[in-house]
């Protein structure tokens, strides 16, 4: 039985290999929870079908709840009653994890400065997620994590790792990006003695990540059921 309809809102189609990451995270998806139909979204596919099964729940997958995907899920929610949007995932401690994970499989050390490398805006609200996520990061990894963004008005990488590399230490990008695509060869180009996998490699997904999305997911669900309901998700 189908439990709710389940909208995994991504990025615009335009970049292939992105869309190709993307799809295959939301076939994991599928496998991972089959009383659940998933949809892949991108955000200029909206808007959604409202004709689909309920309950049905948007879930943008973004890394932060201010961005492109988390506002256009925002609209489709204001354009349709009935729908249901989840937070974005991250800021999150999950995300942090994965992130460290992602270091330590790259070879860095405690003694390497790091630099949390980020795609940048303009928006306050935006710079405020990725000052959010380097703390979490800072927490899980140990030690100091600064920000360098690809684009936007805060800290430019070339110039975050300039400022790294007076500490004469290795200089290690923790790539805060969805999937490879233009910003992750960016991130590469940068200069930095490492850079890290973004968080959904080609590899299989990482299940902390499955497990986040589906949190968001349920959780939304359950919000939108009658109090006296049943059905257990």
């Amino acid at each position: 039985m189908t439990l709710g309809t389940v909208f995994v809102c991504t990025p615009m189609s335009a970049e292939p290999r992105l869309s190709s990451v993307l799809g295959s995270f939301v076939k994991a998806l599928r496998l991972a929870a089959p009383d659940l139909e998933f949809h892949h979204v991108p955000i200029d596919h909206l808007p959604i079908d409202p004709s689909t099964p309920r309950p049905r729940v948007a879930v943008p997958l973004s890394l932060t709840n201010h961005g492109d995907v988390a506002r256009a899920v925002a609209n489709e929610r204001l354009r349709d009653a009935d729908l249901l949007a989840a937070p974005a995932l991250g800021p999150d401690w999950t995300l942090a994890e994965i992130c460290v994970r992602r270091l330590v499989d790259s070879g860095a050390h405690q003694s390497d400065t790091i630099v949390l490398g980020v795609v940048g805006s303009d928006d306050p609200a935006v710079i405020a997620d990725y000052s959010r996520a380097a703390q979490l990061l800072s927490a899980v990894w140990g030690g100091p994590v600064h920000i360098g963004s690809v684009d936007g008005c805060d800290t430019h990488l070339g110039d975050a790792i300039d400022i790294a590399r007076a500490y004469g230490k290795r200089v290690v990008v923790a790539s805060y990006v969805l999937a490879a695509g233009e910003t992750t060869e960016s991130l590469r180009a940068s200069g930095a003695d490492l850079v890290t996998a973004p968080i959904i490699d080609s590899a299989a997904p990482d299940p902390r990540l499955i497990r986040l999305v589906l949190d968001r997911c349920r959780d939304a669900l359950r919000r939108g059921m009658p109090q006296n309901s049943q059905v257990l998700l």
